[in-house]
């Protein structure tokens, strides 16, 4: 959390600078003992977390190149295609975590064409801009995040 706070202190400051380096460190260090203190923050939690950064690393990647090829899909349709047919379309999900579930939905709603509507235990409801959507959502997209998510 220290090293979280400080390197966040160092972004805000504009530039780096011993001061700015010293001040941050000072301000990081309080912020974490409070924490520790009065929120019963564990460091040793966070540990078992920092070993899982390399897949979610690699998670916001795949959907950073998702949101960006559905962007182009989206172009893509209004140009040659014209006038949507939004569906609502209902699937099943094999997650058994609800924070991972959740981070699902947010995902496909992330990405242009296709928003959650609902999340109601492992059952998903997504609106779909067109067929294509619908398709590339129950297909390869949806099982391409699940996937990623269980990774990391």
């Amino acid at each position: 959390m220290f090293l979280i706070l400080l390197a966040l202190w160092l972004v805000f400051a504009g530039s780096v600078s011993v001061s700015n380096l010293l001040l941050g460190a000072v301000v990081s260090g309080l912020i974490t003992l409070l924490c520790t203190r009065f929120m019963g923050y564990d460091p040793r939690r966070f540990y078992g977390s920092a070993r899982k950064l390399p897949a979610l690393l690699r998670y916001i990647a795949y959907l950073l190149r998702e949101i960006v090829r559905e962007n182009f899909d989206v172009l893509r349709f209004i140009y040659r295609r014209g006038q949507p047919q939004s569906m609502l379309v209902r699937f099943k999900s094999e997650l058994k975590s609800e924070p991972l579930r959740v981070l699902v939905a947010n995902s496909i709603t992330l990405t242009p064409g296709t928003y959650t509507v609902r999340l109601e235990g492992d059952e998903f409801a997504v609106h779909a801009l067109d067929e294509y959507f619908q398709i590339d959502i129950e297909h390869s997209a949806f099982a391409g995040m699940a996937r990623k998510v269980e990774e990391a």
